[in-house]
């Protein structure tokens, strides 16, 4: 009787590749978890209600899902803050009919209500100007210079922060505006 005998190596090589190829078909996929709720690019950002100068409340997951969100913290007696106003007030006139909202978010170290309700009239700035009275924002968001400025997607996650507006914001802003809407935001509310 011929019985074909396979060396012990061979069927061992054999039996880890047969592991190798099944596993994958085997295995469990991993759920795709949310992003996590953060500071950082790639992170889902805080959320946050405040009220504008006018006293109307202003929630930043109330944007998501419609809106690009340009957060940017400030303080009228900021030079940096002041130098990139222009520039805000440029994209907020360009973009926001296209889906942009920036929220200047006033660091109220130094500065009072009034006087910045001034200030912003007297500058026509044309976006929302939020009050943190209590700074916990700012601290939320680890605010320690200004300004500070973190671009988020429409589905609420980070895509830039950093000090000042990058270089090339335009393109970002743009890229970020012709995504089409997640169709996830709605559950990361």
């Amino acid at each position: 009787m011929n019985v074909l005998r396979i060396p012990r190596a061979t069927s061992i090589l054999l039996a880890a590749l047969l592991v190798l190829v099944a596993a994958p078909a085997l295995a469990q996929k991993m759920p795709k978890q949310p992003p996590r709720e953060g500071l950082r690019p790639g992170d889902l950002a805080y959320d946050f209600t405040l009220d504008d100068l006018d006293g109307k409340p202003v929630k930043l997951s109330g944007l998501r899902g419609d809106r690009v969100v340009l957060v940017v913290f400030w303080a009228t007696w900021c030079v940096p803050c002041l130098q990139e106003m222009p520039a805000l007030m440029e994209a907020y006139a360009a973009y926001r009919d296209q889906g942009l909202e920036i929220l200047g978010v006033v660091v109220a170290m130094d500065q009072t209500r009034d006087g910045v309700q001034e200030f912003v009239a007297k500058r026509k700035v044309p976006y929302p100007i939020l009050w943190d009275a209590d700074q916990k924002v700012m601290g939320r968001y680890r605010v320690d210079a200004i300004p500070q400025n973190f671009l988020i997607g429409r589905d609420g996650v980070i895509r830039y922060a950093g000090g000042v507006l990058p270089e090339g914001h335009d393109e970002m802003i743009r890229s970020l505006l012709a995504a089409a809407p997640a169709a996830s935001a709605a559950a990361l509310r």
